[in-house]
């Protein structure tokens, strides 16, 4: 298994923000070869981001819209004001992320500097901490809620269930795959819906901000003296594949668990017993302590605090399995959808999850579900808290902006 620490980071690779092939190499360096940070550089930004250069001025902890060039790549976070400003302009355009959170495109082209920015991961069983690490600056932290595994393994326990019972009977299946558990990079179903739940947040993180290293809290376990070992294997999987999509677009920097606590109180951060309360102390002070520790090292405030809700997974319906329906009709299948709407999809009501004829189901905050008729608008948002997203400034154009 690869074995990092914090003194060092492993090789830079020049890729682009989308996915690479399964053939790249992924940072063949060694890490003998790896330069350590250097505590000299200074962070260059992007022109209009209100950084002084000249006077070697810190980000203000205002600096909490993100910025986009033409190409839609991101550059450094500006102010609320500065943002406006270039809005009256026409040189940027309004835009919103998957997070609820305000930012701009630019429309004419900008110097492309941007500051050493780290994004720090606290990975956890169902929650989980992010935090931004831009500079002197945390611009932005998430409390990320995972999908309930429980209920994931209890949808592929009935599913195995009626794939026996099927097989049993005179009808057209198909063939028996008990083997597919030997198949290289094989992963458990209930392992990779976390998965990929993880990779949507960093990826949308990805999206906004200038990251070039991902500080990440390695979660390890002794196989040879537990013998539960055996059932952690589809962990490690996962880890293998989260840090091969890291490795193609940014460093890759891993934090021991006694590392993670020496920077919380090195930089003076506090965290909570509650690792179910919603507050910044939870998770995100972790994410935070080992993200500046790669460059800033010293203690910086907290910035915008966000909570999102991923635990919801939609339910496709397959009654005629377990119930036969009058007239031993076998009704289709449910794809997901309802009208064409993907389930879980955000509107102004809540969460959308399902209906009747004209009548859609919807999942509320009190994740009660309540019935509407008519549908406002639609939103392809992450399900965040209303009360955690702090104002930035007055929102301008529609919701077709997003990212």
């Amino acid at each position: 298994m690869e074995t990092t620490t914090r003194k060092g980071l492993q090789s830079s690779r020049d890729a682009p923000l989308i996915s690479g092939s399964d053939g790249e190499s992924l940072n063949p360096t060694s890490l003998k070869n790896i330069r350590k940070p250097d505590d000299s550089s200074k962070p260059l930004f992007h022109l209009g981001s209100g950084f002084d250069v000249r006077k070697d001025r810190r980000m203000s902890p205002k600096h909490s819209v993100f910025v986009l060039d033409v190409e839609r790549k991101p550059l450094t976070p500006t102010t609320p004001r500065k943002a406006g400003k270039l809005l009256d302009g026409k040189q940027a355009k309004p835009i919103w992320n998957k997070f609820g959170c305000f930012g701009i495109q630019m429309v004419v082209k900008t110097r492309k500097e941007t500051p050493k920015t780290t994004l720090g991961c606290d990975f956890g069983t169902k929650f989980e901490g992010y935090a931004v690490a831009i500079g002197k600056e945390n611009s932005l932290a998430v409390m990320w809620k995972l999908p309930d595994k429980k209920k994931i393994v209890r949808k592929l326990e009935e599913r195995k269930q009626l794939r026996k019972a099927r097989r049993h009977r005179n009808c057209r299946r198909r063939e028996c795959k008990s083997d597919n558990r030997g198949k290289e990079g094989f992963i458990a179903p209930s392992q990779k819906v976390l998965v990929q739940s993880r990779l949507k947040a960093i990826g949308e993180f990805f999206k906004c901000y200038p990251i070039e290293c991902v500080a990440l809290e390695d979660v390890r376990f002794n196989h040879r003296d537990k013998m539960r070992g055996k059932n952690f294997s589809t962990v490690e999987i996962g880890k293998k594949m989260i840090n091969k999509w890291i490795k193609q677009r940014a460093y890759l920097q891993l934090f021991s668990g006694y590392d993670t606590k020496d920077c919380r109180e090195k930089y003076g951060y506090k965290k909570s017993g509650n690792k179910s309360a919603e507050v910044f102390n939870a998770h995100c002070s972790d994410a935070l302590a080992i993200a500046i520790d790669v460059y800033a090292r010293e203690h910086i405030e907290k910035g915008i605090f966000i909570i999102v809700d991923d635990t919801y997974r939609c339910v496709r319906r397959r009654l005629h399995d377990t119930q036969f329906s009058i007239g031993h009709i076998r009704y289709p299948y449910s794809t997901g959808n309802f009208k064409c709407v993907r389930k879980g999809t955000i509107c102004d009501y809540g969460q959308i999850v399902g209906g009747t004829k004209n009548n859609y189901w919807i999942r509320n905050s009190d994740k009660k579900r309540i019935g509407r008729t008519h549908i406002k608008w639609f939103s392809k948002k992450f399900k965040t808290k209303e009360s955690s997203i702090l104002p930035t400034i007055k929102m301008v154009g529609s919701l077709e902006h997003d990212i």
